[in-house]
């Protein structure tokens, strides 16, 4: 470009040309190759895309100055300057290739995701196994069906299996997405990748490394993200007429003046043609996507938005019906006590209380007395249960006491001393099994809360129980009705039972809920949901899917625009071609604004690069030779591009989030 300005000055000459030969030719054959090549592709298919057109205005740009450099004698006069040299195009030739590389190569970063997510979806697996009842540790690859392996307290299980001895409580939140611990005994089935509790536990391996649910959920993610097909951008579609109808013009352009024109009429008409494929060449098509799309990945990021890909961000415009993930999507992602029941000593029925409205209650009586023997017991574990106990009694303002004598009853609860006390935390069987008679009523469950019952006994006595879930979002019932308002269809797609998902859609307004899903059948169901009419016969248009979880990555791959909850797992936000940072589910309508004004912008910036050529071309082609009396010279097809591109440029820096301004200004 710098010698092409230099040479405008008359500073270089026909020496200037050779210059500009030598620098533009590495750039439209080397570093443009993969442009030419797809653009002939695009030809041979007989289907022109963007790179067809791209690719045929770079070789013409280029093989027209090549023509003026090395042979300007061929030009006719009234088009050489007066050192006797021609205008060349080598600089709109190499910055079309450089701008098209560079939209390319934002495009390729965003594909890198597929691969971290499938490694950190392995990662989950311990690299070995325990053999029982050697004690060696072998090679996971190396661990067959119905081998026998010890998963110690703490451990990280290796394979999918069944317990053979002992019994423990299970994280599967990384797999399942739900955050309690579920209890698992000889007999029962546990799954790869999850976290054991406290006891030491021997599984039979049921399923290789390969078969196991992580392995699964890996391959179910590659294969989500191979089928999906690459968007057609609608450049390639109006590329595909826009190409032959250009070509067509500059055929008749050569044939009018060759036919009609005055001499030299076969030179002139060589020009003409040659002059409206250099016009017709769509310089700012390389930056008309692109750069809409960084301005506004640039403005989702700053409000906390990542989108990943131009794909993402035009099959969000055009959602039609969102699909949520339930724990720690729609809500908090973790246990809190949601309802308490007291049981008083006169025998009068049990004092209740609902939480999810009021969780100021617990501090005050006769609550703050359970509470504080219930968390000082719980103060002296490491159960996921315990830190709702520990987050409750900071709120109630209750400082828990020191407990003496602390027993942990694998999957049943605790038991120890309190302030002279004895007390018992955990299941009413524990309670059972202790001599503790009877049990508090808790009475009706608070709606969308539905999770585990915890019953507390005091010197012998049932003193009262907690219910400890997973409390709706606040913000989630404001955000269903937003989309809505919008048009927008929702669904709940959950691995927790049918029951609590049909209470926790009914209680934010969701219109439909799957309880009991696995990974692979929250990815089938969006499968056959594209096939399917909505409510009242409406179409679902693209599928959104909204998650957090490892067990979430299926369905974020599958979907055609997954996304992630920024306090999500890494694998999620790896997976989703949307990660939401900050904002929570708000954060879901704000997205689909930036999408929608996205597309509005790409195809302004179409309309801009296409407009000039379209009011150019027939100037190229000696429209205007009546009155003026001669052909428009090539020279302005690179002010054209200019101002095309400067349009285009302007137009997508609308984007940009307005600076805040104090009210009245």
């Amino acid at each position: 470009m710098l010698a092409a300005w230099f040479d405008r000055l008359g500073l270089t000459g026909i020496a200037g040309n050779w210059l500009q030969l030598a620098l533009a030719t590495p750039i439209v054959f080397w570093g443009g190759w993969p442009i030419l090549t797809g653009g002939l592709a695009g030809f041979r298919r007989g289907r022109p895309t963007m790179f067809s057109l791209i690719g045929l205005g770079v070789m013409v740009a280029w093989g027209a100055s090549v023509l003026a450099t090395v042979a300007p004698g061929l030009v006719p006069a009234a088009f050489r300057r007066a050192d006797g040299s021609v205008e060349v195009f080598f600089e709109s030739a190499g910055t079309i290739v450089v701008l098209v590389l560079v939209g390319q190569l934002l495009e390729t970063r965003a594909r890198r995701a597929t691969t971290t997510a499938i490694r950190a979806l392995m990662d989950l697996a311990p690299p070995t196994a325990e053999r029982f009842p050697e004690g060696t540790l072998v090679p996971l690859a190396t661990v067959h069906q119905g081998d026998l392996l010890r998963v110690r307290p703490g451990g990280r299980i290796p394979v999918d299996g069944t317990i053979r001895e002992g019994a423990t409580t299970c994280d599967e939140a990384l797999l399942t997405g739900e955050p309690l611990p579920v209890e698992r005994a000889a007999g029962d089935r546990v799954l790869g990748g999850a976290i054991n509790g406290a006891g030491a536990i021997v599984i039979e391996a049921v399923a290789t490394a390969g078969d196991s649910l992580v392995a699964r959920i890996a391959r179910l993610v590659r294969e989500a993200h191979e089928k999906r097909a690459p968007i057609e951008q609608l450049a390639d579609r109006i590329a595909a007429v826009f190409v032959p109808v250009v070509l067509a013009v500059a055929l008749l352009t050569f044939l009018g003046w060759a036919a009609f024109g005055p001499e030299p009429r076969l030179a002139l008409g060589l020009l003409s043609a040659v002059s409206v494929l250099v016009i017709a060449c769509p310089c700012a098509l390389g930056l008309a996507t692109p750069l809409s799309m960084t301005v506004a990945i640039g403005r989702g990021a700053r409000e906390g938005i990542l989108v990943r890909s131009a794909e993402a961000m035009e099959h969000l415009a055009s959602a039609g019906t969102i699909l949520f993930d339930k724990t720690g999507t729609l809500t908090q992602g973790r246990p809190r006590i949601v309802a308490v029941a007291v049981a008083l000593p006169d025998g009068s029925p049990a004092s209740t209380a609902d939480l999810t409205a009021a969780a100021t209650a617990l501090a005050r009586d006769p609550f703050r007395p359970l509470l504080a023997a219930a968390a000082s017991l719980e103060a002296a574990s490491e159960h996921p249960l315990a830190r709702a106990f520990a987050e409750a009694a900071a709120e109630a303002g209750i400082d828990p006491a020191t407990a003496r004598d602390v027993r942990a009853v694998v999957g049943r609860g605790l038991t120890g001393f309190v302030a002279g006390s004895r007390v018992i935390v955990g299941t009413p069987a524990l309670l059972a099994a202790e001599g503790v008679a009877g049990s508090a009523a808790l009475g009706p469950e608070p709606p969308g809360t539905a999770g585990t019952s915890v019953a507390v006994a005091i010197d012998g006595r049932t003193a009262g129980s907690f219910r400890i879930a997973d409390p709706p979002r606040p913000e989630a019932a404001e955000v269903m009705a937003t989309l809505h308002a919008r048009g927008l269809a929702t669904g709940l797609l959950s691995g927790d039972t049918q029951a609590a998902a049909t209470d926790l859609a009914r209680s934010i307004g969701i219109e439909e809920a799957h309880g009991g899903l696995a990974p692979a059948d929250k990815a089938r169901h969006l499968e056959r949901l594209r096939a399917a009419a909505g409510p009242g016969g409406r179409s679902h248009g693209r599928i959104v899917f909204v998650g957090d979880g490892i067990n979430d990555a299926p369905a974020l791959a599958a979907a055609d625009v997954g996304i992630a909850m920024g306090t999500g797992a890494d694998v999620a936000l790896e997976t989703a071609d949307v990660s939401l940072l900050s904002g929570g589910l708000a954060a879901v309508p704000r997205a689909l604004d930036l999408a929608a004004a996205t597309m509005r912008n790409v195809r302004q910036n179409l309309c801009l690069a296409f407009l000039y050529n379209v009011l150019a071309i027939p100037v190229a082609s000696g429209a205007l030779y009546p009155w003026l009396g001669h052909v428009t010279s090539p020279m302005l097809a690179a002010a054209a591009m200019s101002l095309s591109s400067l349009s285009v440029i302007a137009n997508a820096l609308r984007l940009r989030p307005r600076p805040v301004t104090s009210a009245g200004s």
